[in-house]
């Protein structure tokens, strides 16, 4: 029977407990608890809790992009794969399996103030999904799906502001149409982007 390596049982906990309590939550003894290892034996692997965050980070970004970007058989272009990765963004946590909310999201409030390597982290992870947005959004404009009008960097602000919205609306206010709202927002902004001038 196949058993996880200490380090993946670590990352595995640390990062569902970034997704139900947030990373400030994470610890070496909260995560010893949970992975079954020792305090010692985390920092064998991250010599601080501050490397364990950012390790937390990466695999949240790692899962995200096999859930968001990953080719698939019906791959498209321009506004229907804009499309499709902004409905598999909104439930990207659920089909990677995560308990509770996007830990991205949840890190972006958290670390608004606090100068460090998480924050850094964390920070790009942000620019990524705005590259993300910013890069299909273009794509949308070359096949002429969105007239050459649209501000590209603008729009990703919007669609940024959404899932964020979504996010707050699900995890912190537990509003039970928060799908639909997203999604109601979503097809707002793209109609208006289509939108002769």
């Amino acid at each position: 029977m196949f058993r996880p390596s200490a380090r993946e049982r670590i990352l595995y906990e640390g990062l569902n407990l970034a997704c139900t309590g947030g990373l400030c939550r994470v610890t070496y003894g909260a995560i010893a608890r949970r992975a079954g290892v020792s305090k010692s034996g985390i920092v064998a692997h991250f010599a601080t809790v501050d490397c364990l965050k950012r390790a937390i980070v990466g695999r949240a970004m790692e899962l995200w992009t096999r859930a968001c970007l990953a080719p698939s058989p019906e791959r498209s272009h321009g506004l229907p794969e804009l499309s499709r990765y902004l409905n598999s963004w909104l439930s990207w946590t659920k089909r990677a399996a995560l308990p509770g909310g996007c830990p991205i999201a949840s890190a972006i409030f958290e670390h608004s103030y606090h100068a460090s390597s998480v924050r850094v982290a964390v920070v790009a992870a942000e620019a990524h999904w705005r590259e993300t947005l910013v890069d299909l959004i273009e794509g949308a404009i070359a096949e002429s799906d969105l007239p050459r009008s649209v501000d590209p960097s603008q729009m990703a602000w919007n669609l940024l502001g959404v899932y964020l919205s979504h996010h707050v609306s699900c995890h912190f206010l537990r509003t039970s149409d928060a799908d639909q709202r997203a999604r109601n927002c979503i097809a707002q902004l793209i109609a208006t982007a289509r939108r002769p001038n």
